[in-house]
């Protein structure tokens, strides 16, 4: 234990720097140093080291940054912070063990960041917890890396840089150097808000932890004036409401008495006492159609999980409709806007009592979703952040977190499609499949090594 406490003081400031790029603190160089720290500790610790190694970053990182776990699950939070952590673990020992292995291969700080990115992708986004959250493309913050590779693919390139500078030699070391300077003057560069012209789609997005129908339609009724969007948060209407005509009626007359089209948040029940949890849209007519939740949120009583994600033709324009957690995943609004939406449009819950942090930890993720794909981005939260977001991912105006309000403003439309929408989402993809085969070939190479040894 001695020899590696050294060691093991690098993975806690590894995983401490890493707490402090994101909300609150939001320090996003230091995601540079961060990972770089990371790749001292484990560099050359084989596959046992480097895993626990990684085990102790992974739990300081997530521990710290998702502290706001406790008052949700409370005890329960420790295996979900360990579970996370497992992720970083496994990274942290195949690069322990690759560096071990082969210390002087050139193609060494590449494997390191395609594994950790693969691995991080499939916790992300396919393993059953899918939870997004606290990454290296996330540390970063949005930049013109998300509309070509997305925040995975920026994440892949913050943790090349590190891996660069520590595990490789002299060349690597330059050119890890000119990548992190690369990435500094990305970030310290960001998109500028979008200049638009025309008056755009006016767009009214009711705040409310209150879940009373009487109250968002009295909110909507005040401060809606003209014709406009009205979006209200996830859950604002938390009971399936088709089977009530007398309430579905008072929607409709809403969005008549204002001439206006109504998005909000409720229930569509299915057999069993199951449900989809449900973004309707409605206007005079009646209903114009509905995004059921791709992705419910894990543990929790959020319905069956959505197949479909497209956008609602209206007379606004495609606008596309996913839900609170569908916005934390890159797939559901990129389907969404490869399918035609022109804009995007949010019900959200964060409930007051997830604390500050999460809901300011939650609304970063929404920039990324605008960026990726080139789209205006209205968020309506409970409790917040409610939010507009331009398509260059600038947060344009916003509610005070954990007070009722109503935000105005205007969003445009747009058709064009980035390069993430319609390529850039498949890097993750290949890195998650070349984690699988390079790590395979480096065992079979392994192996084989070690028999040679043997007969020798």
């Amino acid at each position: 234990m001695k020899k590696h406490a050294a060691r093991i003081g690098l993975a806690l400031v590894s995983g401490g720097l890493a707490v402090l790029t994101f909300p609150p603190f939001g320090w996003w160089p230091l995601a540079l140093l961060a990972w770089a720290v990371c790749y001292l500790a484990v560099r050359g610790a084989g596959f046992q080291w480097g895993f626990r190694l990684g085990m102790l970053q992974g739990l300081v990182l997530y521990a710290g940054s998702l502290c706001w776990f406790w008052t949700i699950f409370s005890q329960f939070s420790l295996p979900l912070w360990l579970l996370l952590a497992l992720f970083v673990a496994l990274s942290c020992g195949l690069a322990g063990w690759a560096s071990r292995k082969w210390p002087h291969a050139w193609w060494l700080p590449l494997y390191a960041a395609v594994v950790w990115s693969g691995i991080e992708y499939y916790r992300s986004e396919w393993f059953w917890l899918r939870f997004p959250w606290t990454t290296p493309g996330l540390a970063l913050g949005p930049t013109w890396l998300s509309p070509l590779v997305g925040v995975y693919g920026a994440g892949f390139l913050v943790v090349l840089s590190a891996a660069l500078c520590v595990m490789g030699g002299a060349r690597s070391r330059m050119a890890g150097c000119v990548l992190v300077i690369c990435l500094l003057s990305l970030a310290g560069f960001r998109p500028p808000p979008r200049v638009e012209s025309g008056q755009g789609v006016p767009v009214l997005a009711v705040q409310s932890e209150n879940c009373d129908l009487h109250a968002y339609l009295n909110a909507s009724r005040k401060e809606a004036s003209g014709s406009c969007l009205i979006v209200w948060p996830e859950y604002s209407v938390p009971y399936p409401v088709r089977q009530y005509a007398k309430d579905l009626k008072m929607l409709i007359d809403l969005a008549r008495e204002k001439d206006s089209m109504l998005v909000l948040g409720t229930q569509k029940a299915l057999v069993n006492d199951l449900h989809y949890n449900e973004a309707l849209t409605l206007d005079a007519s009646g209903e114009l159609g509905s995004h059921f939740k791709n992705r419910p949120v894990p543990l929790m009583t959020d319905g069956e999980p959505g197949t479909v994600a497209v956008p609602i033709t209206t007379r606004f324009g495609r606008i596309g409709t996913p839900i609170c957690f569908d916005d934390d995943c890159t797939e559901v609004v990129r389907r969404m806007t490869a399918a035609g939406a022109q804009a995007i449009v949010a019900p959200t819950m964060d409930a007051q009592r997830w604390t500050a942090r999460e809901h300011l930890q939650h609304a970063e993720l929404f920039r990324h979703r605008a960026l990726e794909n080139g789209r205006w981005l209205v968020v309506a939260a409970t409790s917040g952040m409610t939010q507009f977001i331009d398509p260059h991912g600038n947060r344009i105006s916003q509610l005070p977190l954990d007070v009722d309000g109503v935000l105005r403003g205007s969003i445009h439309l747009h058709d064009n499609l980035t390069f993430f929408t319609k390529y850039g989402w498949l890097l993750p993809w290949m890195l998650m499949a070349g984690t699988v085969v390079w790590t395979a070939a480096l065992g079979i190479a392994a192996l084989r090594q070690r028999r040679n040894d043997i007969t020798m």
